[in-house]
């Protein structure tokens, strides 16, 4: 009942439009005085949200999004897109498929799904227009190809799941590569088969010249993923350091090679980043008290106890999670899902003895299911903004990648080396 109770309430904070973060903190007061507990421990309350986000791993967040902010302004996106195109366009698919490769080359930038499919959508659409694709069909697929940017190393989700489950930022990071790669073949083989389907045209072959000239311009662009997880996978760097050499290297590649960041552009460049960082770390310090209030009320324990008697195998359980965060999704973004599940869906897993790892990537896609999805489906509205399609026209499109996303988690799920292969190899 009081699991119940949590769930509901948050749900209903939600729907009138309460922020995350103080959703989760009234929530968690509100769960710790009906459970019988004593107001004048209420002080705990700063003590745990500051505990929360004391953690180095967390570090990394703010270098993220500064890195996030600085390359949507700073030109790397056009020329990821024009690479792809040049090399991809002349076949079926390819304009969509060259939006999607550029979709992969900028998960492995930022991490976010949103700056993804916004710093990919605003130079992909009018071309993938301009060759008659449909424009619901390249919202959708603009968007899904976002959804990897919190798969795909490196990613906020997994440095997330790392502070609140104490385990490898560099193992999360090399467990999500090959099924993030995965979900994007997957993507394009599914683009290709519509375009194909529905006669899109390709665009003329170009030529090798052509080619060169695109892989000279987007060639530094390719580098930032090379110095983030080169750098960490080496032992080179840590995930924050990582984070902060990428952004300085990232404002070198705007200010000096493609001369689109002004030094005007840096104070609101810097401006945003704080705002970011403050709204995602508020989240995250809320979530520190919430922890403590399931703790106090035996939530975990007692949710194990009830899968242990009721199921005897993890590969139900496994479902049911994977059903659980995709349904939230609709409804939840998925910073909150992540701080409200973790703590009861990790312990589960450990007592079935399921590794912490593989279930960090299963959570992360079943997660990032949730931007396609309405009516919260926060790609869906980035595209809406950027071309002024209708969203649920744009969901429509998004079914396809949606069900690629959930197989793929199901996939993940019981097959361990897809996961664990590389973060074995890499140590």
């Amino acid at each position: 009942m009081v699991m119940f109770a949590i769930f509901a309430g948050v749900l209903v904070l939600l729907l009138l439009g309460v922020t995350t973060a103080v959703t989760m903190g009234f929530a968690s007061i509100a769960t710790f005085l009906m459970a019988g507990g004593d107001a004048s421990r209420l002080f705990l309350v700063p003590q745990r949200m500051f505990s929360q986000v004391s953690g180095i791993t967390l570090m990394s967040i703010p270098f993220f999004l500064l890195m996030g902010n600085l390359m949507s302004v700073g030109g790397i996106s056009k020329s990821l897109f024009g690479f792809g195109r040049v090399c991809l366009g002349h076949k079926a698919g390819g304009l969509s498929n060259a939006a999607i490769v550029a979709c992969i080359v900028m998960a492995a930038m930022s991490g976010s799904a949103a700056a993804c499919a916004a710093g990919i959508g605003m130079i992909a659409i009018a071309e993938m227009t301009k060759s008659g694709y449909d424009r619901a069909f390249s919202c959708a697929t603009i968007a899904a190809g976002g959804a990897l940017g919190p798969i795909i190393p490196p990613s906020i989700t997994l440095i997330l799941f790392a502070g609140l489950t104490q385990t490898s930022v560099n193992a999360l990071f090399a467990a999500g590569t090959v099924p993030g790669l995965l979900l994007g073949l997957a993507f394009m083989l599914w683009s290709s088969y519509v375009c194909k389907k529905e006669g899109y045209t390709v665009t003329p072959k170009a030529t090798w010249a052509e080619r060169w000239v695109g892989f000279k311009d987007a060639f530094w662009s390719l580098l930032t993923p090379v110095i983030v997880i080169g750098g960490m996978f080496a032992g080179l760097f840590t995930a924050t350091e990582a984070a902060a050499v990428a952004s300085f290297y990232v404002f070198i590649l705007g200010l000096f090679v493609f001369k689109t960041l002004k030094l005007k552009d840096i104070p609101s460049i810097l401006w945003n980043t704080v705002e970011q960082t403050a709204k995602v770390m508020f989240v995250i310090a809320t979530a520190g008290f919430f922890q403590y209030v399931l703790l106090y009320t035996r939530i975990p324990q007692q949710t194990i106890a009830f899968v242990s008697t009721t199921f005897s195998s993890m590969a139900v359980v496994l479902l049911i999670i994977i059903a659980i965060l995709v349904i939230m999704g609709c409804f939840m973004e998925g910073t909150a899902i992540l701080l409200i599940t973790v703590p009861i869906f990790v312990p589960i897993a450990k007592s079935f003895g399921y590794d912490l790892i593989q279930l960090g990537i299963v959570m992360c896609i079943a997660l990032a299911v949730g931007v396609l999805t309405p009516p919260v489906g926060l790609n869906l509205y980035v595209m809406a903004s950027i071309t002024g399609e209708k969203v649920m026209e744009i969901a429509k499109h998004a079914l396809g990648y949606v069900v690629i996303m959930i197989l793929v988690a199901i996939a993940v799920a019981f097959i361990p080396g897809l996961s664990l292969g590389l973060a074995g190899i890499v140590g």
